[in-house]
């Protein structure tokens, strides 16, 4: 599907084909068919090879410089899926291509991770929306955003499975410790890839940024970059709490053996006697009235004394 959106007073507004002069700023194609690939390679002329490559799941972030456009390609997250616990959600990137050409911004991407009424939905003020320059600025900003925000409650995340595993609720900890663990993996990957292809912006040809865009896209490079130095840390956390957890286990199945161990070396005293008193043979106290309660006496008193012993030394 493609949509078109120009601006209107500063705003994005969604463009209606036939209705108005407009000239379009942004092109966006979701999920577009052959034929929509078609139209835009010809209206537009981008290669197709590029397009095919901005619909593959599996595109790494980078930068193409061709004559009629600039091409980044950025990794974005999809919206969240699954997960019963905040902050155990699956994580799922896509790539998204924001072509720039002579007079406006085109988009292509697998899925819809956000709206045009998002891009600039979230933001306090406002920024100048006019040319192309602003147009990009604020699709890369929104992809960061997009990240940002899977990001930032990770700590709390984190804090709350290191309480449960010093704590008695282990059991439950561990699916949402390892999809966390690997969704931090793979947005620590994802914004890798993505500072490398921002970093190459300058040899952008099309791109012809004003020194207070200029200022923005440093800004955005910053933003990219403290977050990839905050999902490395909590990569580095999450590490430390996944062998705690493994510690934890393997120690809770030593103190285990050790008790069934315990118990075994107990009781082993008490069965002895009682198969030499039960061995069909003459044994010095079989006539006594009271054989069985002197029988069942000195089991007790092994296994209190063994028990005693284990305490003491610290055992049991």
């Amino acid at each position: 599907m493609i949509r078109s959106y120009t601006v209107l007073d500063g705003e994005l507004m969604p463009l209606e084909p036939g209705k108005g002069e407009a000239q379009p700023l942004w092109i966006d194609a979701v999920a577009p068919s052959p034929a929509e690939v078609e139209i835009l390679s010809k209206q537009f002329r981008l290669d197709l090879q590029d397009v095919a490559d901005c619909l593959d799941p599996n595109e790494r972030s980078r930068v193409e410089l061709e004559e009629s456009y600039d091409l980044l390609v950025l990794r974005s997250v999809l919206r969240e899926v699954g997960g019963h616990h905040e902050g155990a959600d699956r994580v799922e990137t896509m790539p998204i291509g924001i072509f720039v050409t002579s007079n406006c911004v085109v988009t292509v991407r697998i899925g819809a991770s956000f709206g045009y009424e998002e891009v600039t939905g979230d933001l306090k003020r406002k920024p100048k929306l006019d040319t192309k320059e602003d147009m990009f600025l604020m699709l890369v900003r929104r992809v960061n955003r997009d990240i940002e925000r899977r990001v930032r409650p990770m700590d709390r995340t984190i804090a709350s499975i290191q309480q449960r595993i010093l704590g008695s609720k282990r059991s439950d900890v561990a699916p949402q410790a390892f999809a966390l663990s690997n969704g931090l993996i793979l947005l620590n990957t994802t914004l890798l890839s993505n500072l490398n292809a921002l970093s190459m912006l300058s040899r952008a040809k099309l791109l012809r940024f004003s020194k207070e865009q200029l200022d923005l896209a440093e800004d955005l490079e910053n933003d990219v970059a403290q977050l990839y130095e905050m999902t490395t840390i909590y990569r580095e956390i999450m590490a430390n709490v996944l062998n705690a957890y493994e510690s934890t286990i393997a120690n809770n199945l030593s103190t285990v053996m050790k008790t069934l161990t315990t118990i075994s070396l107990i009781l082993i005293l008490p069965l002895l006697i009682a198969s030499l008193f039960s061995m069909n043979v003459g044994l010095p106290i079989e006539e006594e009235p009271g054989a069985f309660w002197i029988v069942v006496g000195l089991s007790a008193a092994s296994v209190a004394a063994l028990w005693l012993m284990f305490r003491i030394k610290g055992i049991l």
